[in-house]
């Protein structure tokens, strides 16, 4: 089986009615074939943009994006081992990345985690339903230039200010660029918490870490939106 055959394949399988550990060998024949992991990776988020496009449009349901999402983590698992040096942190930026409090919603994020890792920036990946304080101490403890927030609820979207404003009550929102996302939030809500930046998907949020970590500007100064 060639390249083309086996990421077809792999795509198609998160679409199958199938396990989520049913990927796996999939997964394991690329490494085997020699193809570049990468273009595996970037395969599989396609697939998942696809998964995402159809739930959207009614297509496929809930219970099809969670398998997905968890088709996704088994490649990671697989892929992972497999990333060359420059591929999996050697841009020595680092990032806090979590869903926010009362949200326990994870596809989007592991998406934006994914090609953060592959991008070449080291993640501290804080899970789901993250209080305020655990951003701000994960973003201080680390060391970290980024604080990338997750909300899929409607419900959860205060929790992205309130995570800005704890930063500013400890002195580091100057020191701490803060980006948003997620189905609910949008540029202009980004821009009226005091976010540095929105992207709309996961390709985007990786652009705008790359853009406002290289532009030169300082955290709280300026706003990006990459939709």
């Amino acid at each position: 089986m060639d390249k083309e055959e086996l990421l077809a394949r792999l795509k198609q399988k998160f679409f199958d009615e199938s396990y989520e550990d049913e990927i796996v060998p999939v997964a394991q024949q690329i490494v085997e074939a020699g193809i570049d992991v990468l273009e595996a990776i970037h395969a599989a988020s396609e697939a998942i943009r696809q998964v995402g496009d159809a739930y959207e449009a009614g297509d496929l349901y809930l219970p099809d994006l969670m398998i997905a999402g968890e088709k996704m983590k088994r490649c990671m698992d697989v892929f992972r081992p497999h990333l060359k040096a420059g591929e999996s942190g050697a841009k020595g930026g680092k990032v806090v990345l979590g869903t926010v409090s009362g949200d326990i919603h994870d596809i989007g994020k592991n998406l934006v985690g994914t090609m953060l890792t592959v991008g070449g920036y080291e993640l501290i990946d804080l899970g789901v339903d993250v209080p305020p304080l655990e951003f701000v101490s994960a973003a201080r403890d680390k060391g970290a230039q980024v604080v990338a927030l997750s909300a899929l609820m409607t419900a959860s979207l205060p929790y992205q200010q309130e995570v800005i404003d704890l930063l500013k009550e400890v002195g580091l929102r100057e020191k701490v660029f803060v980006i948003v996302g997620g189905g609910p939030v949008t540029a202009e809500f980004a821009r009226r918490i005091g976010a540095d930046g929105w992207a709309e998907n996961a390709a985007g949020a990786l652009k705008l870490v790359d853009r406002i970590l290289s532009g030169g500007g300082k955290p709280a100064q300026t706003f990006l939106a990459i939709g």
